[in-house]
């Protein structure tokens, strides 16, 4: 793993540079007894089976901060690095079971994909679902991965463009060979893994599935006005889910009962709409509806080699199952930024290479050209597999961003709007070429003024119809979007 100053959206580690930038991390700094880390790590070591010598104590390396994470890099005398991870809320007053059950989820699942496919996933050497141990804090301990950021590979402006385009291409064939990967299994519902022991051995069919948890933005957007606000995640434990759809509105169903404008219950009642027309692929023998996928499939998560080869795909946390259209065969989401209004920072400068205040961001083109490009892999190396689903990745781009909008109040109206757009446009040509009267009828026909028609149980039966037939539209389209 390398640390990187690239910061899509507040997800990258970084260097302890101010004090009280990382003031929120200072309860499970000083609840770590870290005096006893080097010691630990070198007896998990010792004990280990494939390892005959007799390790001295590791070396515990500077501090690094993730979103949600504390993290100590530690080396032994042979060279050897390892990693510490400590959740943000790892403390004895803030770390609830559901928590506990999300790290061993985490480090089993890890564990059982790492055996069991040749996905570059770090190694787990050990962990502790509690403050119950030595350490005094719930933690996984991992092999580190050496690698680049792929940021920093994805937008090397040194390089020529054949360089960069070929560096890029390699990156995306390694992420779509690991990814289809983890449709090797599949389950009945959608939530966290749960093993019986303390190990992997476990027969799959054999798992439970239990609850998640969902990152609750809405509360967290909530919490802002409070005089006592903190940036610690909230969570939202939901499921698990037999029916895709119900995953889908877990955290809707949280942000409908809290107060809205009309114009907002319009657009979340849309939102419902759209979510509940999502299809889910038909089922071939022995396979289930939902499929294990990276909970956060981004750039600054995929450690690459200097020619863009796969080398790591890190930070596992809250991993589970999930429907299959946003599941596995999904686009990666620095693929997807142009579909987010509200997170989407291109512009045409950086096309001239003038060096942006914040993130470097590709063109809607280049986004498509490289949507296209990860496709065809994604799709040669299910052929391989004999496991073949056409249009699950391309109309992943229009649900998981649907997915997000129902997720995060901030990106909702900027979906919503990308998306109808879409629908508008396909309906008005699809009304056009039928030569169809209804195209007078079609005046009205916008976000705004279906928005308020929903808030205020008004829609017409044929703007209801319309709306859904241009949804139909959009997802059996042919061409990558």
């Amino acid at each position: 793993m390398e640390t990187t100053s690239a910061n899509r959206s507040n997800d990258n580690d970084s260097d302890m540079s101010d004090d009280d930038e990382y003031e929120l991390f200072n309860p499970v700094l000083a609840s770590i007894r870290l005096e006893n880390l080097a010691e630990y790590a070198s007896n998990i070591r010792n004990s280990l089976v494939q390892h005959s010598g007799n390790f001295k104590a590791a070396t515990v390396g500077s501090l690094m901060f993730g979103s949600y994470h504390v993290l100590y890099p530690l080396e032994f005398d042979d060279g050897v690095r390892w990693l510490f991870k400590i959740p943000i809320n790892g403390t004895r007053d803030k770390f609830c079971d559901l928590d506990g059950r999300s790290i061993r989820s985490e480090a089993l699942t890890m564990r059982y994909l790492q055996k069991r496919t040749t996905i570059p996933i770090p190694d787990v050497f050990s962990f502790s679902d509690s403050c119950d141990n030595e350490l005094n804090c719930p933690f996984i301990l991992m092999k580190y991965i050496d690698g680049k950021s792929l940021y920093d590979i994805w937008f090397d402006k040194t390089q020529p463009n054949d360089v960069t385009e070929a560096r890029r291409t390699k990156s995306l064939q390694g992420v779509a060979a690991a990814m289809v990967q983890l449709s090797q299994v599949s389950f009945e519902q959608a939530g966290l893994l749960s093993f019986s022991g303390l190990n992997d051995d476990i027969e799959i069919n054999t798992l439970e599935i239990g609850p998640l948890c969902l990152l609750n933005n809405c509360a967290m957007l909530e919490r802002m006005k409070d005089d006592d606000y903190n940036e610690l995640p909230i969570c939202l434990e939901a499921g698990p889910f037999r029916d895709p759809k119900d995953y889908f509105t877990a955290v809707l169903d949280y942000r409908e009962k809290g107060p809205t404008s009309d114009f907002t219950r319009g657009q979340l009642i849309l939102l419902r709409m759209l979510l509940g027309w999502i299809p889910e692929p038909e089922l071939r023998d022995g396979c289930k509806p939902f499929v294990l996928a990276h909970p956060d499939l981004d750039i600054q998560n995929v450690l690459v080699a200097e020619d863009g080869t796969l080398q790591g795909i890190i930070d596992w946390d809250g991993v589970c199952s999930v429907p299959r259209s946003i599941g596995n065969e999904r686009f990666p989401s620095w693929l997807t930024r142009d579909w987010d209004p509200s997170m989407y920072g291109w512009n045409e400068d950086m096309e001239r290479g003038v060096k942006p205040l914040g993130v470097w961001e590709d063109s809607p083109e280049t986004l498509r050209k490289y949507r296209s490009i990860y496709t065809g892999f994604v799709q040669s190396f299910a052929d391989s597999n004999g496991n073949p689903v056409f249009g699950l990745t391309r109309n992943s781009l229009i649900c998981e961003n649907l997915f997000i909008a129902a997720n995060d109040p901030v990106c909702t109206s900027g979906i919503l709007q990308k998306v109808f757009g879409e629908i508008q446009d396909l309906v008005r040509a699809d009304v056009l070429h039928s030569a169809s009267s209804d195209e007078e009828g079609l005046e009205e026909f916008d976000i705004y003024n279906i928005s308020w028609a929903l808030s205020e149980n008004r829609l017409s039966e044929h703007y209801s119809k319309l709306l859904k037939l241009g949804f139909h539209l959009l997802l059996k389209g042919k061409e990558v979007l």
